[in-house]
């Protein structure tokens, strides 16, 4: 039964802390737990100089994989009518990934944001689109999409089968004032009790669909992805229970490690004391850089650090947390 296969033992508890500690900081930084070579420039790589041949030359390794492998390239599983996007759509994704620079403190290119986290910046005239990275990175996705298939079939994986199980999430999706993907999530408006009673494969569904919002969004591929999350001072035994250990593994690394986003910064409102002490002492490790990444929002500073973050109370959806906002239906509402 899905009850002893997701069973949760001390074992599992430590390593869902160490999961729960390092979550907001490589999710800022894009620090991956693929192997090394999914994720860097290597010698012989094949390289584009516009987006179109990179399109096309990406095309033919898909289909060359295909040829010469058992790999299932089809793209079956994902929710592609949903969002009215194709294949090309999904590759030219991956591209996007591969072209960004995430660690540009001082753009050259025209484009800035004065927003906490700034802005992606793509390559300059001299630079060349590594198309064998986003290969790469797409054989991963490609992958870990097989490794749920069975979940993403029967029904087909689209908004109406997930409805109900993102009904007990908080969860809102806008652009900010830097035309940046915002991914708000509200724990403190999160129906846990319900949560715990979803089968692990309807949350696995949920959180897909979730991630091909997020990653087919033009603007997140261009311009990156902002997180805020409201903790809500939640209990460290509810937090630590709200997602089965396993789920919460798999789709931790789907969101950090195999979609092509790049997040620019991660939000923590009213964090809980014990987010705080871990927090506190994984700061010994890390860089200026990476604490740069990661925002922290001390209580009665919320609309304040929300205007630095994404431009105000325009921005924001209504229903997130206590803070001023004033979207009434963001990108998921739309799908209504």
């Amino acid at each position: 039964s899905h009850t002893t296969e997701y069973k949760i033992v001390p074992r599992g508890h430590f390593i869902k802390i160490l999961r729960v500690l390092y979550f907001p900081f490589v999710t800022a930084l894009n620090l991956n737990l693929l192997p090394r070579h999914y994720q860097y420039c290597h010698q012989g790589d094949s390289y584009a100089t516009e987006v179109d041949e990179a399109l096309k030359m990406l095309h033919i390794m898909v289909k060359d994989s295909a040829a010469t492998s058992d790999e299932d390239w089809s793209f079956s599983t994902t929710p592609l009518n949903d969002f009215g996007k194709t294949i090309d759509d999904i590759l030219l994704a991956f591209i996007r990934w591969s072209m960004v620079d995430n660690y540009h403190e001082n753009p050259e290119d025209g484009n800035s944001c004065t927003l906490i986290g700034g802005i992606n910046h793509p390559p300059s005239e001299t630079e060349k689109i590594n198309v064998s990275k986003a290969f790469r990175r797409l054989t991963a996705y490609q992958h870990w999409m097989q490794s749920v298939s069975p979940d993403l079939q029967d029904p087909p994986l689209t908004f109406q089968s997930i409805k109900s199980t993102l009904s007990i999430f908080s969860l809102h999706v806008s652009h900010d004032e830097c035309e940046r993907l915002v991914w708000f999530v509200n724990l403190g408006k999160t129906d846990l009790a319900n949560l715990k009673s979803q089968s692990p494969r309807e949350t696995t569904r949920m959180f897909v669909w979730i991630a091909h919002l997020l990653f087919l969004d033009e603007k997140a591929q261009t311009k990156g992805l902002i997180v805020v999350d409201d903790m809500a001072d939640i209990g460290f035994w509810d937090y630590m229970t709200m997602l089965p250990i396993q789920v919460g593994i798999s789709v931790d690394r789907f969101l950090i490690s195999v979609t092509p986003l790049k997040a620019k910064n991660v939000v923590l409102m009213h964090r809980p004391k014990w987010a705080e002490i871990g927090y506190s002492l994984l700061s010994w490790f890390l860089t200026k850089k990476m604490k740069n990444r990661v925002t922290m929002v001390e209580k009665g500073q919320e609309n304040d650090m929300m205007m630095k973050v994404v431009g105000g109370a325009k921005f924001i959806p209504i229903d997130f947390s206590d803070v001023e906002g004033l979207i009434s239906k963001d990108i998921i509402a739309q799908h209504y």
